[in-house]
């Protein structure tokens, strides 16, 4: 407690009363407790405090440090701590108490693998609570950096379990909240933890020429302080022109030799000079204050333009070096983050990167949400200083269900790289990087996005499948009647967007199943000549539906009749029951060439029956079919999108063609051709014939040739049905140039879908 005492001497004496007295409620809490270095376990919570303290957090959010693990770890009750401490401290400790278990499950759990259902769970408890009071994560980032400051005392297998989660979900829940020095802390410790090897040579290469770079910095720092405190204009605007000279921390450099694949010797910004401005406060002429939001917007114009003032100044100094310039301040950063960021070539000849910030952009870039505190102790974060990804991390939550599944879409669409992109207003969007239009129009609105036909970016026509980088304007091209496209699936990158495409064709495909359904059963009643207003009357369908399929809605009567659940002939004698005598036979048409099932039989009519393959499409296990009747050889299956039963559902009686689906026990392959259809290149037939052997396919047939500018390779192979072709498909159409994989029956071609797998 000694060493929290001086960061919260200037609260007040209520404050600090409160403080103390939470600290002596948890020491007693955790009383005869160790941690596993062997240290009294209240030196973590006060350490947490500590960090809290530093970040300048309010004194409920230090005070729920210090209570953060009693809930859970003693017999304190969470009444206790609300009696005691009040309604805001509860709730963050509540809220940690929820989320304890992430770090302790799975405690034999392979590193390797992804987070386990259970930590799913937990972790989306932690994103969620965290929407309600956004304290109740900053408490959290506290914990798991003093964990991760004391890591040394776990085994090998905790280190690497936990160093992975801290670099994937925590470091970057600290860069999206803007906390830069928790997330530079939290990488670097991951870093060590998860790539020792990389982070001792690192570290040893670094310190080789530490001396030398810190002279070089010296020598830079001494020459840069002086122009500035010589400039007449800033000596004029600001009261204090703070320089000062820093390392990259070992992790950016590493992730930023590896992304770029360049040598140690290549990274230009090993050394840094940050630049932070205090404005002095504006008045009016007789020296009374303007109207508050009035002087926020001048404050605010008088900070960006000290900024750019010194940005000349240093580049009037030094040689900057082209392309090296990044501008924060007028496009900040998602996470609010602004700076100026410019590369010069120094006097000693070393690149130095240069940030220039004014003070309260440096405490928003160091302490992000948390700076808010440091302005208005005591008060919570409002909707209007609410971040507008915490708002889309609630939306999150409502449309995705499963733990793991919303887990992975936070890490990708929010906690992944950024870009941000303008709306032709001049509104930003925030989005995951490599982000397309068609991700952009469904961030805007769904509508927006099902109905886009192209794009422009900054003014030019671009492809919908184009990469945004940060500062596009994009604008979305639409039509009245437009509809999504699955080729969009294959470019668009966020899970929202991805969501809502398939949602619309999911809708899509129930609209086209039930005007199937009815126009299946009313055919069928007109054929007989029967009374099909009446018969279709929704209170006799209700009736009917409610008889076969035990559901009132008569929808659901046409879904099975389009499923092929049940045959129009049933649902037309349980509306006329006098049917059942009226039946007659009639004679079918001549049978389409047949051989016998390899995987046994199929559901006709619900009824598990012996039939055979027609030759003309042969259909595997997987695809929708249909039976045909043949005098005197049984059922002929066909696909239903077969043009021989597309003839025969329009020309022949109904009685003749029966619903089917096929036997979900039955075992077997089936054979199948395959048209590879992709751009001629060389090795491309070894490139393909390369995916069946690491599948252990054996081709019965192959045939490669050439029309025109694209190359044909014919595969004739077994498959264990639709759901293992959609897998093969896939694995093929990833081979370079490869454009379409078509199944081939009859003359007659169509594409695998890499989707199916998925419905």
């Amino acid at each position: 407690m000694e060493a929290l005492r001086p960061l919260i001497a200037e609260r007040s004496p209520e404050e600090r009363a409160r403080i103390e007295s939470a600290y002596e409620f948890a020491r007693d809490a955790h009383a005869g407790v160790a941690r596993k270095s062997g240290e009294p376990y209240i030196t973590h919570p006060v350490a947490v405090a500590y960090i809290l303290a530093e970040l300048g957090m309010d004194s409920d959010s230090v005070i729920a440090g210090l209570l953060h693990d009693t809930v859970e770890d003693t017999t304190v009750t969470l009444e206790d701590v609300e009696k005691r401490f009040g309604t805001d401290v509860r709730r963050i400790v509540e809220g940690e108490t929820k989320v304890s278990k992430l770090a302790k499950v799975a405690k034999a759990q392979d590193p390797d693998r992804t987070l386990s259902d259970e930590q799913s769970e937990n972790m989306r408890k932690l994103l969620i609570a965290m929407t309600s009071d956004i304290r109740i994560i900053i408490v959290k980032l506290a914990d798991r950096l003093h964990n991760m400051r004391t890591l040394g005392s776990m085994s090998p297998v905790k280190q690497q379990r936990i160093a992975r989660e801290t670099m994937e979900i925590f470091a970057p829940l600290a860069h999206r909240l803007g906390i830069g020095q928790v997330k530079w802390e939290l990488e670097d410790l991951s870093f060590r933890y998860l790539e020792p090897d990389a982070y001792r040579d690192l570290q040893t290469r670094l310190r080789t020429r530490q001396e030398e770079r810190e002279e070089h910095i010296r020598s830079a720092l001494a020459e840069m302080r002086e122009s500035l405190q010589e400039d007449l204009e800033l000596e004029e605007w600001v009261d204090d022109i703070n320089v000062s000279g820093r390392s990259k921390h070992l992790w950016s450099i590493y992730s930023k030799m590896q992304k770029e694949g360049k040598a140690l010797e290549q990274i230009f910004d090993l050394l840094a000079i940050r630049v932070i401005l205090t404005p002095r406060p504006l008045l009016q002429p007789d020296g009374k204050p303007r109207d508050p939001r009035k002087q926020e917007r001048a404050e605010e114009v008088r900070e960006k333009r000290v900024c750019y003032h010194s940005l000349s100044i240093v580049h009037s100094m030094w040689t900057p070096i082209p392309g090296r310039f990044k501008d924060y301040i007028a496009v900040p950063k998602p996470n609010g983050y602004q700076s100026l960021h410019t590369t010069v070539i120094s006097p000693s000849g070393q690149p130095v990167e240069v940030q220039i910030r004014s003070r309260r952009m440096h405490e928003v870039a160091e302490f992000g949400v948390a700076a808010h505190w440091m302005y208005k102790q005591g008060e919570r974060l409002g909707d209007r200083q609410k971040e507008g990804w915490l708002q889309r991390l609630q939306q999150l939550q409502h449309e995705i269900l499963d733990a793991s599944d919303f887990v992975d879409a936070v890490k990708d669409d929010l906690l992944g790289g950024r870009v941000v992109v303008f709306t032709p207003r001049g509104d930003t969007r925030d989005l995951p990087s490599g982000s397309t239009p068609i991700d952009f129009a469904y961030n805007v609105h769904s509508r927006i996005g099902d109905t886009a036909t192209g794009a422009r970016v900054n003014g030019s026509i671009v492809p919908l499948s184009y990469k945004l980088q940060n500062g596009d304007m994009v604008e979305i091209v639409t039509i009245k009647n437009g509809s999504p496209s699955k080729d969009w699936l294959s470019f668009a990158v966020t899970r929202s967007a991805r969501t809502k495409i398939r949602h619309h064709f999911r809708a899509e495909e129930r609209s086209e199943a039930l005007t199937h359904g009815h126009d299946l059963l009313e055919r069928y009643l007109r054929k007989r000549q029967l009374p099909v207003r009446q018969l279709m009357r929704t209170k006799l369908l209700e009736d009917v539906a409610d008889k076969l399929t035990g559901n009132r809605n008569p929808d659901d009567l046409y879904l099975a009749l389009h499923a092929g659940k049940l045959t129009t002939g049933t649902v037309a004698r349980a509306l006329a029951p006098q049917l059942e005598q009226e039946r007659t036979p009639v004679r079918p048409p001549r049978p389409a060439p047949t051989r016998p099932l390899q995987d046994g039989q199929v559901y006709v009519e619900g009824t598990l029956t012996p039939a055979k393959r027609a030759m003309c499409c042969n259909p595997i296990a997987g695809d929708q079919i249909m039976a045909y009747v043949t005098r005197g050889r049984g059922y002929t299956i066909h696909r239903i999108d077969c043009p021989n039963m597309v003839r025969l559902l329009k020309d022949e009686p109904e009685d003749r063609c029966r619903p089917a689906s096929w036997n979900p026990s039955a075992a077997g392959h089936s054979t199948v051709e395959l048209d590879v259809v992709a751009a001629d290149r060389s090795g491309l037939l070894a490139d393909v014939l390369a995916v069946l052997v690491a599948q252990s396919r054996s081709p019965l047939k192959i045939e490669a040739g050439v029309r025109g500018p694209r190359a044909h390779i014919l595969l004739r192979l077994e498959v264990g049905g639709q759901l293992d072709l959609s897998y093969l498909a896939d694995a093929i159409k990833a081979v370079e140039g490869v454009q379409d994989v078509l199944r081939v029956g009859n003359k007659n071609g169509r594409s695998i879908p890499s989707e199916a797998r998925l419905r």
